[in-house]
């Protein structure tokens, strides 16, 4: 440990080896925690541990598409997180945790009690980069609260992440980290182009279906002009040009997210939605989920139905 208190990365795989739990990635965005996470992942497949990752980083997404929380169960050693097959997704529908925290909270949990269902052992859980000022130190520290890790990896390059660690909860083992030499800070426009290969990719194994309006049930209000929109309201209230393009969550019967969507076409008289999906067919599909940012099959994005900014993870 050096003079920062900072361990060594052999020092925190043996500790999570010798303690098996949840284990919460914590840290700015381009500190390298999806790396690290993926590496610590590997190591306790290595040792025999069933283990699996949920990928909580909605900006950055590698398990499922952005705008999602996804969870895979890790069979094999791997290098890259994007190697890990989804075996779900929590859909979220925005890049950006402000104004959806509530529902990045809601998928990591519900995701890490899937992956401890499963017979997890460990369970890596990467998060997002949104660590500093007051909302963000709020926001992860109810994570914190909810997922009751074993173990919070901390990577900052200064004291970025003090803030939310002198608020840790007892029972849970801190171990900080420096960057690795290699880690790169990564400009906006080339998160954007990580998001867009990362929409596009999604999307071309899509397929346009038919959703009546009349037969679903709506989830989620939806903020446009100011003002949250009731979800049974949407259609009603908000223009069909607006809808164009927006991420949508389609659900079978239990609720559980089939697809992500992008909305192609409103037909407001007919009450129905031509959706642009992958793997489900209409008739599985009971509710659908407003999201927030609109984005093409091309994986482009077109900016958020609120209108508003905000900075994506």
């Amino acid at each position: 440990m050096d003079a920062a208190g900072r361990e060594s990365w052999h020092a925190v795989a043996d500790a999570v080896l010798a303690a098996p739990g949840i284990v919460m990635m914590l840290g700015a965005a381009d500190v390298g925690k999806t790396t690290t996470a993926t590496r610590l992942a590997a190591t306790a497949v290595g040792a025999g541990l069933h283990t699996a990752v949920v990928d909580a980083d909605i900006g950055q997404s590698d398990i499922g598409p952005p705008a999602t929380v996804g969870w895979g169960m890790v069979g094999t050693p791997v290098r890259h997180m994007a190697e890990i097959a989804p075996a779900g997704l929590w859909f979220v529908g925005d890049t950006s945790p402000q104004q959806m925290y509530r529902y990045v909270l809601q998928g990591t949990a519900e995701l890490t009690a899937r992956a401890r269902g499963r017979g997890a052992q460990v369970v890596v859980v990467d998060t997002t980069g949104w660590v500093e000022g007051a909302g963000a130190v709020a926001a992860k520290l109810r994570k914190i609260r909810r997922l009751a890790p074993r173990h919070i990896v901390a990577i900052q390059r200064d004291r970025e992440v003090e803030p939310i660690l002198a608020r840790i909860p007892d029972g849970t083992t801190v171990h900080r980290l420096r960057p690795a030499a290699a880690v790169r800070i990564r400009t906006a426009a080339e998160r954007r182009a990580f998001r867009r290969r990362q929409f596009a990719g999604y999307f071309a194994a899509a397929h346009r279906i038919s959703v009546d309006a009349r037969r679903v049930a709506f989830a989620r209000p939806a903020l446009f002009e100011g003002t949250w929109v009731p979800p049974s309201r949407v259609l009603a209230n908000v223009p069909a040009a607006a809808l164009r393009h927006l991420l949508v969550g389609l659900a079978d019967s239990r609720g559980t997210i089939m697809s992500v969507g992008t909305i192609l076409r409103v037909d407001a008289r007919l009450r129905r939605l031509l959706i642009m999906a992958a793997d489900v067919a209409p008739d599985a599909v009971r509710s659908v989920a407003w999201g927030m940012l609109r984005v093409a099959p091309s994986g482009r994005e077109e900016g958020r139905l609120s209108g508003m900014p905000a900075v994506a993870s």
